[in-house]
């Protein structure tokens, strides 16, 4: 299956999908003690001209949202430098206190157990469904770009 502008679901997941503010700040008010768990940082090993970052953003140990950022590592160091001292706080941090960053694409996508990146997150924390849907958005600031990539667990 490939990429959808808009997700063929309904009720609460078309809900999640479709959430236009932070993903951190909704868990929030609908989860208790919601964490960012860094998984890695540093070389995407697929293109290292690329930075990736994977957390987990969880609520009371149980994860709820799998999330991959990419942003290429020359924009790293000057553009999306803030992006390097996160540490365990959300990407959201960065993404909506900036007038200056734009989200200029949002994409959807059904994830099934063949796909690499379900299996990924499988290894990382098992689990128990059949499939997965995904969005994928594309931010810009400055002329510089940052994909990130959200799992719903």
């Amino acid at each position: 299956m490939s990429w959808l502008l808009s997700p063929p679901v309904q009720g609460n997941k078309l809900s999640w999908l479709m959430e236009e503010g932070s993903l951190t700040e909704r868990l929030k008010k609908e989860f208790d003690d919601v964490k960012v768990e860094v998984v890695y940082e540093g070389a995407y090993l697929l293109d290292k001209s690329f930075y990736m970052r994977e957390v987990f953003l969880k609520s009371n140990d149980s994860p709820k949202v799998f999330a991959r950022t990419l942003v290429k590592k020359e924009d790293l160091q000057e553009v999306w430098s803030s992006l390097k001292n996160l540490g365990d706080q959300s990407l959201a941090t960065i993404l909506f206190n900036s007038p200056e960053i734009k989200k200029i694409s949002v994409f959807y996508k059904e994830l099934f157990l063949d796909d690499s990146i379900f299996a990924h997150i499988n290894a990382l924390s098992p689990i128990h469904q059949k499939s997965l849907w995904a969005r994928r958005s594309s931010w810009e600031k400055q002329g510089t770009y940052l994909e990130l990539l959200e799992i719903f667990l």
